[in-house]
C-alpha cells in the first residue's frame, strides 16, 4: 500500500555505492504528495541487473542532484542545489574505507 501524505525526507547522500539489482528497478524514490523529498544527492553509484538486463530509476516527488557516474540515472522531478553531506565522510573512516 503506497502512502502519498506520510513522512518528508529531505538531506539525503548517497555516495560510492555499487552492486547489482535483483529488480529491473534499482533506484527508487517513492515521495509523498505534500511533502516531497528534497535535496537528495547521488554520487557515484552503479547498480547493473544481476541478470544482466538493464536497469532504471523511478521517482516521484523526489528532488535532488547527482554528480559523478550514476546508473541506473538519476530522475529526479527537477535539480535543487548542490548537496553534498560531509558529516558522516569526515567523522566516520569506516564509510570512507567502503
Amino acid at each position: 500500500v503506497t502512502q502519498t501524505s506520510a513522512v518528508q525526507v529531505g538531506n539525503i547522500s548517497f555516495i560510492n555505492i555499487e552492486g547489482t539489482s535483483a529488480t529491473e528497478e534499482t533506484i527508487k524514490f517513492a515521495c509523498s504528495d505534500t511533502s516531497p523529498c528534497e535535496g537528495l544527492y547521488l554520487e557515484n553509484i552503479f547498480l547493473p541487473s544481476y541478470f544482466g538486463g538493464d536497469t532504471r530509476s523511478y521517482c516521484w516527488q523526489a528532488h535532488g542532484s547527482a554528480q559523478g557516474y550514476v546508473y541506473p540515472p538519476a530522475c529526479f522531478s527537477n535539480s535543487s542545489d548542490f548537496i553534498r553531506q560531509n558529516v558522516l565522510l569526515e567523522s566516520n573512516p569506516a564509510i570512507n574505507s567502503v
